[in-house]
């Protein structure tokens, strides 16, 4: 019961007082204040019920919105956390193909000194080859000898 009620329940009229004309037209005052005020009672009885509906209504409203930005937000995180985990990826294969591309350039470039000091080597081996030859050629004897007799006259 609220203090309103209350307060005009213990109001009362005091059955001492005379039945006048006035005193009749004061209870009737009474009694259409009385109307009145049970009136201004209930429709403020349902002005408070009315309220509470709304406040319970709005209490569900931000608990929804609460728990969806909650949602949301979790949501959000797991998806940053997919998307750094998704470019830690990536970057590791990139440099994991950086690093075969390097190792094979380099295993090229060991190929082409271990060519290189083959060819040389051939190269030399074939010079030496032609060396020997001129010299244990008839041509390069005869040469040789005839240098020899003009040095000697």
């Amino acid at each position: 019961m609220s203090n309103l009620e209350r307060m005009f329940q213990d109001a009362s009229v005091d059955p001492a007082v005379e039945h006048t004309p006035d005193a009749n037209l004061n209870a009737e005052i009474t009694q259409d204040e009385t109307i009145t005020t049970e009136e201004q009672i209930l429709k403020l009885k349902d002005e408070i019920a009315a309220l509470k509906e709304e406040k319970a209504k709005l209490e569900t409203e931000i608990a929804l919105s609460k728990k969806t930005s909650e949602e949301i937000s979790r949501m959000a995180l797991k998806e940053a956390s997919n998307l750094l985990s998704k470019a830690k990826r990536n970057a590791d294969m990139i440099l994991r193909e950086s690093m075969q591309y390097v190792n094979g350039l380099t295993h090229n470039i060991d190929d082409f000194k271990v060519e290189a000091i083959n060819f040389r080597k051939n190269v030399i081996k074939l010079s030496d080859d032609v060396l020997e030859t001129i010299d244990s050629s008839e041509i390069f004897s005869l040469i040789h000898e005839e240098n020899a007799m003009k040095e000697k006259d």
